[in-house]
Parts: C-alpha cells; sequence; structure tokens
C-alpha cells in the first residue's frame, strides 16, 4: 500500500512565503543600514561566477611494416645507431590530441529586494520583531521596537478635505453661514426698511471679510501641509478576534512608494515593517504634526465640525471627518510595506 504524501498545512504555507513578498514602499537607506549592522559587512554589489567547460578529442593509428633489416636502420621506435638483424614486424603508431576551452563568465548584480529579504530573514532568526494583532501584543514594547503587522489603511482625512476646500467654495460657505445666522437675528416686524437695508448692507461688509480670513487661513494650513514631505496613514491592526483594537499611525515619506504612488496604501490590507516611535494610551487630534491646527483649541474644533455639518445640508458632499484617533495609538517609522 503507498503512503499518501504528507500535504503542507494553510499555516505553514502562509509562514514560509511570508519573506517572499510584493513591496510597495521600502526605505532604501533604512534597509541598507540594517543589512550592514545585522552581518557586519559592506552592501554587496555583484558578484561574478567564471565557468569552465574544457573537452579533449584523442585521435590514435596503428598499422604494421613487415621488414628485413640486416643493416643500421633508423626508424622512431628504434633508438639512433642500434644496429639490428633479421626479419619481423614493426608497429608503426601517430596520434592526435585536440583541445578545446569554453569560459562563461555570469555576472550579477544585488538589489533592494535582495536586502529586504535576507534583513527581515535576520531579524526573524535573532526574534528582533514583534508580530503585533491587538493591544495584547504591546506589552514589552517600547520606542525602538521592531514590530510587524497588517492593517487596512485610510489617510488622514483632513488632507481629503483641503482638496475639496477651493477658495471659492470656502468663501462662499463662509459668507453663506455668516447671513444665515445674520437673518435669523434679523427682527422684520420692527423698524423701518432704511434700518434693514443699513443692516444688511453691513452684514454683507462682515461676510466679506469673514470669507476673507478664512480664505487666508485655509491657504496657510494647505501651505503646512504641503510643505511636508511625509503622509501620516490610519490603520486598525487586522489580528485575533479579541475585541481590543489597536490604531496603528504609519509614518510614510511620500519618495519611498513605488513610483510614488501614495494611494496604493489604501487598496488593501497590507504588512509593515518598521520601528515604534511613539506608544500613547491617550486619545490623539490628527491635526497634531500640523502646526497651524495644532493651535486651534477644542471650542474652535468643534465649531469648525459643526460649521461643516451644517454647510452640507444639501447633502451634495460628505463634510465629515475624524478629528480624534482612539488609544491604544502606536506610532511606527515604516522600514517597508508590502503584502
Amino acid at each position: 500500500m503507498k503512503s499518501k504524501p504528507i500535504k503542507e498545512s494553510a499555516t505553514e504555507v502562509s509562514t514560509q512565503s511570508d519573506l517572499f513578498s510584493l513591496v510597495i514602499y521600502q526605505n532604501t537607506e533604512y534597509v541598507s543600514a540594517l543589512l550592514q549592522q545585522l552581518f557586519n559587512i559592506g552592501l554587496p554589489i555583484e558578484q561574478l561566477r567564471d565557468t569552465l567547460n574544457e573537452s579533449i578529442r584523442e585521435q590514435a593509428t596503428e598499422g604494421n611494416v613487415a621488414a628485413t633489416f640486416g643493416a643500421e636502420v633508423r626508424l622512431p621506435v628504434i633508438p639512433v645507431g642500434v644496429k639490428a638483424g633479421g626479419t619481423g614486424d614493426l608497429k608503426l603508431g601517430n596520434k592526435d590530441d585536440t583541445r578545446s576551452e569554453d569560459k562563461t563568465s555570469l555576472q550579477s548584480r544585488y538589489t533592494q529586494a535582495n536586502y529586504l529579504h535576507n534583513v527581515r530573514q535576520k531579524l526573524q532568526e535573532l526574534s528582533l520583531v514583534t508580530k503585533m494583532t491587538d493591544r495584547n501584543s504591546l506589552d514589552g514594547l517600547a520606542a525602538g521596537s521592531f514590530v510587524e503587522f497588517s492593517a487596512s489603511f485610510e489617510p488622514n482625512e483632513i488632507n481629503s478635505l483641503l482638496d475639496l476646500a477651493a477658495p471659492e467654495l470656502v468663501a462662499a460657505i463662509t459668507k453663506k453661514l455668516h447671513r444665515e445666522k445674520a437673518l435669523k437675528n434679523l427682527d422684520f416686524d420692527s423698524g423701518d426698511f432704511e434700518d434693514r437695508q443699513t443692516y444688511m448692507a453691513k452684514v454683507e461688509q462682515e461676510a466679506i471679510s469673514w470669507a476673507e480670513i478664512a480664505v487666508a487661513t485655509v491657504a496657510a494650513i494647505r501651505h503646512d501641509f504641503r510643505n511636508e514631505t511625509t503622509s501620516e496613514y490610519f490603520g486598525r491592526v487586522i489580528g485575533s478576534d479579541s475585541g481590543r483594537p489597536l490604531t496603528a499611525v504609519t509614518i510614510c515619506d511620500t519618495e519611498h512608494f513605488l513610483g510614488q504612488d501614495r494611494d496604493r496604501i489604501l487598496d488593501g490590507n497590507f504588512r509593515v515593517l518598521g520601528k515604534v516611535s511613539e506608544i500613547s494610551y491617550t486619545r490623539q487630534s490628527i491635526l497634531s504634526r500640523n502646526k497651524v491646527l495644532n493651535r486651534i483649541k477644542q471650542p474652535a474644533l468643534s465649531m469648525l465640525q459643526d460649521s461643516l455639518k451644517d454647510a452640507d445640508k444639501s447633502d451634495q458632499f460628505d463634510t465629515s471627518f475624524k478629528l480624534y484617533l482612539q488609544p491604544p495609538i502606536i506610532r511606527v517609522i515604516p522600514i517597508a510595506i508590502f503584502i
């Protein structure tokens, strides 16, 4: 009876394929530095391998010569000067050697894909990477720890709102809100027509002034965000079903995305290998990294949210956004993002 081959479990196959990945983000400087530190060698550039193929072909011929000799003879098989006499057969031989060599050179160059593969493999061999699945994984972690986790990501929604907030739209919304507020305070049953006209002219001038301030403020915020070469992505760590979620904030340099497509990370669930920069157990504002927005106090933030909701009564576009991240929060500087 033939024994059935043992099939590897899905978990084993998944574990084996973990090291072979498709990368969408890789900080080449971090990977190169880790490679040198982990292996204590310089960066491998290329290797040259020579292959030598040698073939030898031998061709030999033999013949019989009948001879009668009684005098001095000189043949290749008899030493010169030797006298011999008698009859017999002489064997003459001829040998032809042919030698050929074929040399092949193979030149291989190492790339960042090779560097990352070796770095991940070595980190796992040394048990330096903590696999995060939920908040229980934070035990024993500190700033500087290597972590790896899977998550589905969403961008900082303020960036999306700023893309939507064209100067003309900001000015129109601000004027509309100010006029509506002024009309609520206007008593149409008292006062004469000229007083109401004067009041509305004053309201219009105030609306224009507030609109100019709003446009200037949004321009300053947009300028602050656009000067940053990094982007924040908020993800909920995917792991166990313990009901203890963990928020991961991944801070990426745009230039290290494949093709500089910063939205690629939003197209599914991706794995992150990185180092912890901060662990927080308190609620945090998503505006903390922006110098302008970070100075806005809570009452003003609440008013901003209410104003955007009021401006969207027509349901023409969604202006809602989350201002806070729920704890625990782990901030990670990524080495690579892959699937």
